[in-house]
């Protein structure tokens, strides 16, 4: 017989107090007083950074180690990350670390497996007190100890700092329940949204090992953090949108750190590694469904597949290759002067036209053998 669901009566009356608060004075703010510029203005502004401060501080720099930063900014992070109300640094990243390593298991403390509300919310509320595991390297580092001892304090310092500025300009209800209130309940739902739609809607280009799913409806909700299926396939990357067009806020903010000098050493996959991921997730998926055809359609179809698949994945194991130890070369000629950097930087030119070339007609050949097996299903 199951144990009977055990509650946190302190995380509980907090989440779903919030939460009630929320959807009842905020109706009535608005119908009585309406939304003013300053509060709309204050709510956005501490909404956008407390959340960021979760993605880029909590999640991408201490739970993943995905950059390092300058102490300014990790006292930034840490800081504006408490007012999040979701607990301590060190704890926040024990469990996020634990939920990587064993994702959809009994294990795994926002497990989908066990709802999508459990994911969500609940398994906060549920008193179980889960051990700080995996964060020897956190607890060295005096600031995200201090955090941890004043998390609560410091939040709640951060979190107020709305009540000033309604003191300031006469407006103190206003800007409490929308820069405090209601911010943190978006803070709270913008955040667990990764743990439980992340999990269920989206799509899984790049590995099926997990329920992780790429959904860009979220990733402006969550500040990049939508692009679930790409974070768990490649946790240590600092970004979560990798393509250019997708949206992530967080790594914006932190290239312009970068450039600021602020933060470095961002750790990236490669863009042929990515491609040759969603290639292999490609070539299953089309081999699923020729599983539908008869013999006679699908075993050429998978051979043909096969082969265009190897030629394009050796093509870009070949140009990641060939830039790595290019790279190396170019560094070494360019110590021996100026005549050599020339000459190499002639011959790198060479290599990469050659190396696109056959890039090309590798992406070619593949294009041409999964429109003819998609094709060939439609008529089957």
């Amino acid at each position: 017989m199951a144990e009977p669901r055990r509650w946190d009566l302190v995380n509980t009356l907090f989440l779903t107090g919030t939460l009630a608060l929320a959807l009842g004075l905020v109706p009535w703010r608005l119908a009585v007083a309406g939304l003013t510029w300053t509060e709309a203005l204050v709510f956005l502004v501490m909404t956008f950074a407390i959340g960021t401060a979760i993605s880029g501080g909590y999640h991408r720099l201490f739970s993943h180690r995905a950059y390092r930063a300058t102490w300014p900014v990790r006292i930034l992070f840490l800081c504006l990350g408490a007012a999040a109300f979701e607990n301590s640094a060190l704890k926040w990243a024990s469990d996020h670390r634990t939920h990587h390593q064993h994702v959809d298991t009994e294990r795994d403390p926002y497990s989908i497996g066990r709802g999508f509300w459990s994911a969500h919310w609940t398994w906060v509320m549920e008193a179980q007190a889960l051990p700080l595991t995996g964060v020897a390297d956190l607890e060295k580092d005096p600031l995200v100890l201090w955090q941890h001892r004043n998390h609560f304090l410091i939040g709640a310092v951060v979190a107020t700092l709305p009540l000033w500025i309604g003191l300031a300009t006469g407006d103190l209800l206003g800007h409490l329940v929308f820069g405090v209130v209601l911010r943190i309940v978006v803070t709270h739902h913008t955040t667990f949204f990764i743990n439980s739609a992340a999990h269920r809607f989206g799509t899984r280009p790049y590995t099926e090992a997990n329920t992780a799913r790429d959904n860009w409806l979220l990733a402006p909700l969550t500040y990049g953090e939508g692009y679930h299926n790409f974070h768990h396939q490649w946790q240590w990357d600092y970004r979560n949108g990798a393509r250019w067009y997708q949206w992530d806020s967080t790594k914006w903010l932190l290239n312009l750190l970068a450039w600021m000098g602020l933060v470095g050493q961002f750790r990236r996959v490669s863009r042929s590694t990515m491609a040759r991921a969603r290639l292999h997730m490609e070539e299953q998926r089309l081999g699923e469904r020729l599983v539908l055809a008869s013999p006679g359609v699908a075993r050429p179809m998978r051979a043909r597949l096969g082969s265009a698949r190897l030629r394009l994945d050796a093509a870009l194991h070949e140009r990641h290759e060939a830039w790595s130890h290019r790279k190396a070369q170019w560094r070494t000629r360019g110590l021996a002067g100026a005549e050599a950097w020339r000459e190499a930087k002639a011959e790198w030119r060479a290599s990469v036209a050659l190396h696109r070339a056959e890039l090309k007609r590798a992406w070619t050949e593949w294009r041409a053998a999964r429109l003819e097996a998609r094709s060939m299903l439609v008529c089957v």
